[in-house]
């Protein structure tokens, strides 16, 4: 290192501007050479119509990527002094050239014709984020879960389950009332007594916040079924679960999951017969060991090896929030068992597929 600085230094003529140019300019052009090519590929997938297409455009988005590299790292490994015969040097940096071409086409050849042949579509379950579909009600209310379960036929409905202070199960997401009632309520710290009188707000429509009893009747009447998140705090980490076990007999056919690790396996030691999952906020260690049904993970860190991980666990994987059709369509051959959206729209068959899945591949691979 000591070496490399004071040849440097002496190269540049002393210069700090001219290092600082050359340390900071020509990786940046490198890296924003590379982001530039991948991007145009991504793009360029939107005019795919044939499989072979698709194969053949990853090929050689490949091939030029590989070749990218080895150019740059030719030029860090450039000698100092020129080469005294130049012709040979020359012929010997094409042919190198030439067989890395020829590495990378048979090589990328194989692993693209693989997961085009191998890899296929899943029909994971659709579930409504909440309740609603684009905007059409108010979140885990019960007008809501019917209007979307009878007009759009979803697999589940997630919805969310929290305790009052007295001790009373109600279906609302937020810890306090400040987005959809404008009141500096918490709901751990609130009676239902007062939590019943008051009125939600959003997307033009009004509701009062129902208990999680009667909005449990309401899909149940409804052959509607829900994956029901238990939301935890540190006043009642300790008492929620317990509030679920004399609801056992209506609870059968609908799935279970939690934020919390804890409670989450709780549930399962519960309901054993009930499928319960573990909520995976973000992926920065993976996911941790349990014995649980499935995990619910962000998309954003929907990527195949985390996927593969769980699977190799026997557990079903699920991703939220996937909001738009291309999104779906791709985490489809990411081999996904369930997808939470807050429009059912994404789930439309009118995507096209091979178009999702090469961008799929050029995203995650």
């Amino acid at each position: 290192m000591k070496k490399s600085i004071v040849l440097s230094w002496q190269k540049t003529k002393k210069s700090i501007p001219k290092q600082l140019t050359l340390f900071f300019l020509i990786p940046v052009i490198f890296l924003t050479t590379s982001l530039l090519i991948k991007i145009g590929f991504i793009w360029a997938t939107q005019l795919l119509t044939k499989q072979s297409t698709a194969m053949l455009l990853l090929l050689v988005y490949r091939i030029i990527q590989n070749v990218l590299w080895a150019l740059f790292f030719l030029y860090l490994a450039a000698p100092d002094k020129e080469p005294t015969s130049v012709e040979p040097k020359t012929k010997g940096s094409i042919i190198w050239l030439s067989l890395s071409v020829i590495a990378c086409l048979g090589l990328y050849s194989l692993h693209y014709t693989h997961a085009f042949q191998i890899q296929r579509a899943t029909n994971p379950v659709t579930i409504s984020h909440r309740g609603v579909s684009d905007h059409n009600g108010i979140q885990n209310s019960i007008d809501a879960l019917k209007r979307t379960s009878q007009q759009l036929h979803p697999d589940f409905i997630e919805m969310d389950v929290q305790e009052t202070a007295d001790h009373q199960l109600v279906v609302i997401h937020d810890e306090d009332l400040k987005k959809l009632a404008d009141k500096n309520l918490r709901v751990d710290e609130t009676t239902w007594k007062e939590l019943k009188k008051v009125t939600l707000r959003e997307n033009g429509y009004t509701s009062q916040i129902p208990l999680f009893k009667d909005y449990l009747a309401a899909a149940n009447h409804l052959n509607q079924k829900l994956l029901i998140e238990l939301k935890i705090t540190a006043k009642t980490k300790n008492s929620i679960t317990h509030k679920l076990l004399p609801l056992e007999s209506e609870l059968a056919n609908h799935e279970l999951q939690s934020m919390d690790l804890d409670t989450a396996n709780q549930m399962k030691k519960d309901f054993p017969k009930l499928k319960v999952g573990y909520i995976l906020p973000h992926d920065l260690l993976g996911s941790p060991k349990n014995s649980l049904d499935f995990v619910n993970i962000e998309s954003r860190t929907a990527n195949g090896d985390l996927i593969q991980a769980l699977h190799h666990r026997n557990q079903a994987v699920y991703a939220w929030p996937v909001n738009s059709e291309r999104q779906a369509a791709a985490l489809r051959f990411q081999q996904l068992d369930g997808i939470l959206s807050d429009d059912m729209s994404v789930f439309s068959t009118k995507s096209e597929d091979i178009k999702a899945k090469t961008a799929s591949i050029l995203q995650f691979d």
